[in-house]
């Protein structure tokens, strides 16, 4: 038993111990935990926007469209979504800030499916907006989710500022761009245009980059002004089929392996076009490389080949029939025919069967094509993009260009729009390679600074003078 003097002391002497306690916290008091500062608004949605995943296939960007009209929504801009193939999600939103009228409107386009991907090749979730190391990365954060964040922002930061406005500004945001866009852009041309009637489009097609045209380090804005169409051409051969241990001489793969090896040793020849006369112009020249050298000739890719009998293959057996499939990709003002009269040449043997002129209906689209369409570049919105970012980057040179790969604007352009290719901001080639490829990324701070420049460029072109 403790007396109670004993307990008396005990309880003393705690609370001594306690004060001395209390007095060197308030002397040395515990270090302050560092807060990192809140992300700015645009990185904020552009990580919500990453993490829906809208592959297409299948193609759903429906959960997309409901992010884009809940945000426009809440700032009182009004937004519609046209529903194209509901049971599949294929959905596009139209949102509109009225200008007066004295010229015609200006859309935003962007697509909101991306291609599908490899998880395994992935460091990080493609579908959460991941940041690390200054990165983004995600499904879309080069192709082209980006540019659909600069856009919505430009229109929110239009109607906070409360800018007077002598044109429309119009922000499209589609479905289907990635497998031909039929229910995307397509459809708008065909069932909207008429209500939009816009005097410019821009689209994705356009970097500020190094190491592209130039093998310096010079910091180039590209402002895509054409493309070059695409065309799938298929090569059929046809022989005799059997078991494989008596190889008849008409075997269709090696007369098609022979047609093939004799085109992947066919350069194309170089033709200058009026864009990449611009590019040297201004440039001074454009240096060999792999991106120039589709710049300045028509291109033939191998993507599709086919020759076995059964699902495994059968390795004992020759098949009756070989295909292959060639990537076409054709400058402005080239004809098909005659392009495919080339490669008939080229291939010189009669038991290659090539499409027929009278099957040149090339399209993929209703609306598209045959030969791509240049819009001008000596236009009031050129002279403003090419200020607003050397304003940023005043070292930088602005140019047209070609893009080498299809984007919507090809069916824009036959409407009367004069349609760019423009994101503002500086990517290098380790970073543009990640398009459709693993861990596609932006960096943050290039990310920030391009949408701000975004504003700019749309504000300048559309305020009231």
């Amino acid at each position: 038993m403790v007396s109670a003097m004993n307990k008396f002391g005990l309880l003393c002497g705690i609370l001594m111990i306690g004060c001395f306690y209390l007095k060197g916290i308030a002397q040395n008091p515990a270090p302050t935990i560092a807060q990192n500062p809140p992300l700015p608004e645009e990185v904020v949605l552009f990580q919500k926007y990453l993490s829906i995943n809208t592959s297409n296939p299948p193609g759903d960007v429906s959960k997309a469209g409901e992010f884009f009209q809940q945000v426009l929504e809440k700032e009182g801009i009004p937004v519609e979504l046209l529903w194209t193939k509901k049971d599949s999600g294929r959905v596009n939103v139209l949102a509109r800030l009225k200008g007066n009228g004295k010229k015609r409107p200006i859309v935003l386009l962007s697509h909101m499916d991306v291609v599908p991907v490899n998880l395994a090749g992935w460091t990080v979730n493609p579908f959460e907006g991941v940041i690390k190391n200054e990165y983004i990365y995600g499904r879309g954060a080069l192709d082209m989710k980006n540019n659909g964040i600069a856009q919505l922002m430009t229109l929110i930061q239009l109607k906070r500022n409360n800018i007077p406005l002598e044109r429309d500004v119009i922000l499209l945001a589609v479905c289907d761009e990635e497998t031909g866009s039929a229910l995307g852009a397509s459809w708008i041309a065909r069932n909207k245009w008429n209500e939009i009637n816009a005097e410019y489009v821009l689209d994705e097609g356009g970097f500020g980059t190094q190491g592209f045209f130039t093998n310096d380090n010079r910091l180039i804005f590209s402002v895509g002004v054409a493309e070059k169409r695409s065309n799938a051409i298929r090569l059929t051969v046809r022989g005799t089929g059997g078991h494989g241990s008596m190889p008849p001489k008409d075997n269709p793969n090696f007369i098609l392996v022979q047609a093939l090896a004799r085109i992947a040793d066919y350069q194309t020849p170089e033709q200058m076009t009026p864009v990449a006369a611009e590019m040297i112009k201004r440039l001074g020249k454009l240096d060999d490389t792999p991106y120039n050298n589709a710049l300045k000739r028509n291109t033939i890719s191998l993507t599709v080949l086919k020759g076995f009998v059964g699902d495994p293959p059968k390795t004992n057996v020759i098949p009756d029939r070989a295909e292959a499939t060639l990537d076409c990709r054709l400058l402005p003002g080239q004809n098909y025919n005659l392009f495919l009269t080339e490669l008939r040449k080229v291939i010189n043997d009669p038991r290659v069967t090539l499409p027929t002129p009278r099957q040149t209906a090339t399209r993929t689209v209703e609306g598209e094509l045959d030969s791509s369409i240049v819009s001008p570049f000596n236009t009031e919105l050129f002279r403003i993009i090419e200020n607003e970012t050397k304003k940023v980057y005043p070292e930088s040179i602005t140019l047209p260009h070609l893009v080498i790969y299809a984007t919507d604007s090809r069916l824009f352009r036959p409407r009367g729009a004069i349609c760019y290719g423009f994101f503002p901001g500086p990517v290098t080639m380790d970073e543009y390679r990640t398009i459709h490829a693993n861990d596609e990324r932006i960096r943050v701070e290039s990310f920030i600074t391009a949408v701000k420049i975004y504003y700019n460029v749309v504000m300048e072109l559309c305020r009231e003078k």
